[in-house]
């Protein structure tokens, strides 16, 4: 009208109406930093925490599920495990911190889904789509972390990570007592999956990308990286054996009770929070390969303890150092870091996590085999086979964590 003409046309390339509001709505992130990146995984522990005090109790109350509808359930969430080595595939072409940013998103969704659910149908997809992002967040972040910690200080990194990560589990498992004592399972799930989809979504918009468009990206396997990947699916071994037969050698055998047992995986997360920052400092100043070798050498012990012990205070306690020594993966971490470039550093993680994971249907089956067959001890003494293996496998790694 003033002779001043607006240019409505925007081309894909240029900034138009949408993006540019929400630069003024969201405050930008000028890079990832290990700030962003705690930040992103106490998110993701605290929903992922929530779900997994709720589900159980949700279940039962709400859609009646027996034992096999909740074992069907849980084998459907070990599925994004194994299919883990999609993030390499998704890294050639998104940034960590995007993937990421959208696993957030994932888990978010899936709680408010989990909320929704009208059958047992509903709650195993939910479960399927939590689990993806879980899953596909767990590598990202950590390859994020180890390519911007010190390499003289990998471990201590990780264990600060970790611990972070234990406390917002507490924290989840504490709000859902909480809201739960006022409000019903659906309302909770809403509340946390609302929360952690926000969280996920402010990450999409505020996070810069973090690599440069000089990396060359490719999917595949290297034979530089194979014994990471042997020690990932010997760590899968034993962490089902354990997470699959421990607890339930307590119920069964001992007769312990769900309060008994919560407390149990409570006491876990508080002595975690500080275990997690030990092992890191260890890892660094041992060198990754001790660290892996004694905790494996401790873990035969632990195996065979629980086929010849009965005394159950000595199980329970038993139980809580391998929950412990569970935080010794920081070292294998350290060690694929140190041999690795940034460029395969999250497609090796994504394998090794598939790898951890090839095992989670057959070993639980074939556990309860020779359970049913042969007693409870056949069992646990064969995990301490498995990890007397895995302590052979760790004596290859070089003193120094790198190839020599």
């Amino acid at each position: 009208m003033d002779g001043t003409t607006i240019d409505l046309n925007f081309s894909l390339r240029d900034w138009s109406i949408f993006p540019y509001l929400v630069q003024l709505m969201i405050p930008k992130i000028k890079k990832v930093s290990i700030l962003s990146i705690t930040m992103s995984a106490g998110a993701v522990w605290i929903g992922f925490y929530a779900w997994r005090v709720m589900f159980n109790n949700y279940a039962v109350d709400l859609f009646d599920a027996s034992a096999t509808d909740v074992g069907i359930i849980q084998a459907v969430r070990e599925i994004p495990g194994l299919l883990a080595f999609g993030v390499g595939a998704l890294a050639v072409y998104f940034t960590e911190s995007r993937i990421a940013s959208l696993s957030i998103v994932a888990v978010g969704l899936g709680l408010l889904v989990s909320g929704l659910s009208p059958s047992l149908i509903g709650l195993g997809a939910a479960t399927l789509l939590m689990s993806f992002g879980f899953h596909y967040f767990e590598p990202t972040n950590s390859a994020q972390l180890l390519n911007l910690s010190d390499s003289k200080e990998l471990g201590k990194a990780q264990g600060k990570l970790r611990s972070w990560e234990s406390a917002a589990g507490l924290l989840g498992a504490g709000l859902v007592m909480l809201l739960t004592l006022y409000l019903d399972y659906r309302t909770t799930f809403y509340i946390f999956g609302g929360f952690v989809t926000l969280i996920g979504l402010y990450f999409c918009f505020a996070l810069p990308a973090n690599r440069t468009r000089q990396e060359n990206r490719k999917v595949r396997i290297k034979k530089k990286y194979w014994l990471y990947y042997t020690l990932s699916l010997l760590r899968g071994c034993r962490r089902h054996i354990f997470t699959t037969f421990a607890i339930f050698l307590l119920v069964k055998n001992h007769g312990l009770d769900i309060t008994f047992i919560s407390g149990i995986m409570l006491a876990n997360n508080l002595v975690t929070i500080f275990t997690n920052r030990w092992m890191g400092i260890i890892s660094d100043r041992v060198g990754e390969r001790n660290l892996l070798v004694v905790c494996s050498l401790v873990l035969t012990v632990i195996f065979f303890g629980y086929a010849t012990i009965q005394y159950l205070p000595v199980l329970v306690a038993l139980y809580l150092i391998d929950n412990i020594l569970f935080g010794s993966s920081i070292a294998l971490k350290s060690y694929l870091r140190k041999i690795s470039t940034p460029e395969d550093l999250t497609g090796c993680l994504s394998f090794g996590m598939t790898a951890n994971h090839v095992t989670a249907i057959v070993i639980p089956v074939a556990g309860g085999v020779a359970w049913n067959m042969f007693g409870y001890e056949a069992t646990f003494i064969a995990g301490a086979v498995i990890v007397f293996v895995d302590m052979l496998f760790a004596l290859k790694i070089p003193k120094n964590g790198t190839i020599e």
